[in-house]
């Protein structure tokens, strides 16, 4: 634009009526194409002038940053994006070049949790504003790293089962033998004390074996045999399955279901696990007796299934690395293991599971899965 103008002004002298309608209708044409470019880009393009006031803003910088350029135009900066520190974003060094913007990454907790990328690129008298959503690049760089972190201890896993699994084979074995040759002794007091004691070995032998193996078989990945069902099922089956343990530590449990439940797509034995683990964490978090509340909700998009303790909460700093393998709260007691093998059964459902906690007022796990007739509809 800035040549046409000066096209213009060169030869504004020589330019008859027509001619100026000739450059205008291409001016208007040029601002036209550039409207239409800036209106389907998918970045939000936002333009500050050198008083910090909102200039522009393209459809997608309205749906990323939650305002109305309509109603916000000519409004200062810091009044339209609260939060964003825009005052460092509008005032980079004066030697920040367009090759050398600055950029920031902002994150949006409502009305959803999103991680944005601006980047702020001073020109001339004016600051434009480039923002993009990398939420989803984020996850998949995460997913990346949870993977590598999942292989490293899968192999990890085999070699140590490898490795206890050959001593404990040979103790069985002479055991065994042990016991054979016990069968001689000809005091019979001696030889059936012995002989106890040889069992007993064995079922010691047998019980570290079994825990090997369903530690390593825990670790790999097993895909979930999916099937229609009423998510009520297995939660109901669990909760049996536990119910001594909640009259050992006085928990009081309460059970919230929709009277109509929509069919989701499940591996019943896998999400028996799932829940099997959240509600063992919430029994030991709350020592002392307490309150177990699960519930379940229903929307357009997903059942979720929810998991309220009123034990003693997680810290802060611990909530972010809750599912990394080898992180666990729990001290001697926990292997770190338990949430990350729920998270990736969970989301080969196509799920995702998420937590809340507050120190000392008790923890909330909730599992959300897709719809049966939601997973249909993306199929087809």
């Amino acid at each position: 634009m800035n040549r046409f103008f000066n096209k213009v002004a060169q030869h504004l002298d020589k330019l008859d009526a027509e001619s100026v309608r000739g450059q205008y209708k291409g001016l208007v044409q040029e601002f036209t194409l550039l409207e239409t470019v800036f209106r389907a880009l998918g970045e939000g393009v936002i333009v500050a002038s050198a008083e910090g006031l909102l200039v522009y803003a393209n459809p997608a910088a309205e749906r990323l940053a939650h305002f109305e350029f309509s109603s916000a135009k000519n409004a200062p900066l810091v009044d339209v994006l609260p939060g964003w520190n825009v005052a460092d974003l509008l005032s980079p060094p004066s030697d920040v070049q367009w090759s050398r913007a600055a950029m920031r990454e902002i994150t949006q907790t409502y009305p959803e949790r999103r991680i944005l990328e601006v980047q702020a690129m001073p020109n001339g008298e004016a600051t434009i504003l480039i923002v993009r959503d990398v939420t989803l690049a984020h996850a998949r760089e995460a997913d990346a790293l949870e993977s590598s972190r999942i292989e490293a201890i899968q192999q990890l896993a085999s070699g140590v089962a490898h490795e206890i699994g050959n001593p404990l084979n040979a103790l069985s074995l002479n055991l065994d033998l042990l016991a054979r040759d016990l069968r001689k002794e000809p005091d019979p007091d001696r030889r059936a004390r012995l002989l106890t004691d040889v069992e007993t070995a064995k079922r010691e032998v047998k019980r570290i074996d079994a825990i090997n193996r369903g530690f390593l078989n825990a670790l790999r990945p097993v895909k979930p045999v999916l099937k229609p069902g009423n998510l009520a099922d297995p939660l109901k089956a669990t909760l049996e399955e536990l119910k001594p343990r909640f009259a050992d530590r006085a928990i009081r449990v309460a059970l919230d279901l929709p009277s109509a439940l929509p069919s989701v797509i499940f591996d019943e034995g896998q999400l028996q696990q799932v829940f099997f683990n959240l509600i063992k964490n919430a029994l030991e978090a709350m020592k002392d007796g307490g309150a177990l509340a699960i519930a379940i909700d229903v929307t357009d998009a997903e059942v979720a299934i929810s998991f309220r303790d009123t034990g003693s909460g997680i810290p802060a700093a611990d909530l972010g690395r809750l599912f990394e393998p080898y992180h666990t709260t729990k001290g001697e007691l926990g292997n770190g293991l338990g949430l990350m093998m729920c998270r990736r059964i969970v989301r080969a459902h196509g799920g995702e599971i998420d937590v809340e906690s507050k120190e000392g007022e008790g923890t909330r796990f909730t599992v959300r899965l897709p719809r049966l007739e939601k997973r249909v509809r993306r199929l087809t």
